[in-house]
């Protein structure tokens, strides 16, 4: 059983379009973000010869294409080239050589060969992306041998900020406005349904975002927008200032210093380790006083209770004796 081979097609690839004027372009600004809209002419015929090239191989490639950076273009590494998708050892070299003439051809730069190499070590992690993606659906570019999608938003806009946040510095005005830009037309895909704050924090994982460049880029989108774009949580309500009535009420009396520290005095000097007696015994006598009754009780308990408490004066009467009355 043979194999059938289409002649391949003799000449040289012609676009169908002449150069002109309005096929030059001015350099891109930050805001470009690769769809339909903003795909400058420039990047059309380059297109064009790729597709024709595949198409003479009888091959037809699927790529997602966006921009990574939120800076003017001229930079490497700059685009995001991911294929639908996996290409075998057959297909992929293939892929690679017309590109690479492409881009020479046109002068695209490097950054397309630079984008299809990382695609290929970072395939298992662009499995989501790559969902997100054609679930997106957006065609920018189709011809018989080539189709470009545009990366899902979200991803991109994610990955800007990723690159601001890793960059150390703060980001200038321009590159807040290019992210505000893709915020605004990300929210119009969704009929206008703004996204919270803690939604970045959770799709894309591996890409880092601060909430202080979230914040930011959210109070440039309300001001430019008139609208809310990312809804930030609220922030704590700062209690109102109550009277000093109703300050002093709660607290309670306040104790004066004074009182306290009568109080330390009356309860005596701190503990210490010796144990004191709690009673004193009796006093050892040291002169006559300390014995000597002196209180009426005192002396009722040494006398006893017949003892008259008054003595009665005696009279001694002087009675002479016979014999001295012989005597004289």
């Amino acid at each position: 059983m043979g194999v059938m081979r289409l002649p391949r097609p003799t000449g040289v690839y012609v676009p169908a379009r002449s150069l002109s004027p309005e096929i030059i372009s001015s350099p891109l600004s930050p805001s470009f973000n690769f769809d339909s809209e903003t795909l400058t002419p420039s990047i059309i015929p380059a297109l064009e010869y790729i597709s024709a090239k595949l198409e003479q191989k009888m091959m037809h490639v699927t790529l997602l294409v966006g921009r990574g950076k939120p800076y003017p273009t001229g930079q490497p590494s700059d685009l995001i080239i991911i294929p639908i998708t996996q290409l075998d050892s057959i297909t992929r070299p293939i892929v690679y050589r017309t590109v690479a003439k492409g881009a020479s051809k046109f002068s695209l730069g490097q950054s397309w060969i630079d984008a299809l190499n990382r695609s290929q070590y970072e395939s298992a992690a662009n499995d989501y992306l790559r969902q997100q993606s054609i679930m997106q659906n957006e065609v920018i570019f189709s011809r018989e041998g080539l189709t470009l999608l545009n990366v899902d938003r979200i991803y991109t806009f994610k990955r800007r900020l990723c690159i601001l946040t890793n960059r150390g510095v703060d980001p200038e005005e321009s590159y807040i406005t290019s992210c505000t830009q893709l915020l605004h037309r990300t929210i119009q895909d969704f009929h206008g349904r703004p996204f919270s704050k803690a939604f970045f924090h959770r799709v894309y994982e591996q890409l880092n975002v601060s909430d202080e460049l979230l914040t930011r880029v959210a109070d440039t989108y309300k001001k430019q927008y008139n609208d809310d774009g990312i809804i930030l949580p609220p922030q704590p309500k700062a209690e109102p200032p109550r009277k000093v009535e109703q300050l002093r009420k709660a607290e309670g009396p306040r104790k004066s210093p004074l009182r306290s520290t009568r109080a330390l005095r009356r309860q005596g000097p701190p503990p210490t380790k010796y144990v004191l007696p709690g009673k004193r015994g009796p006093k050892t006598p040291l002169s006559a006083s300390d014995v000597t009754p002196i209180t009426q009780n005192e002396w009722n308990m040494v006398i006893g209770p017949e003892f008259p408490h008054q003595a009665k004066a005696t009279v001694t009467k002087w009675t002479p004796s016979p014999t001295v009355m012989a005597a004289a």
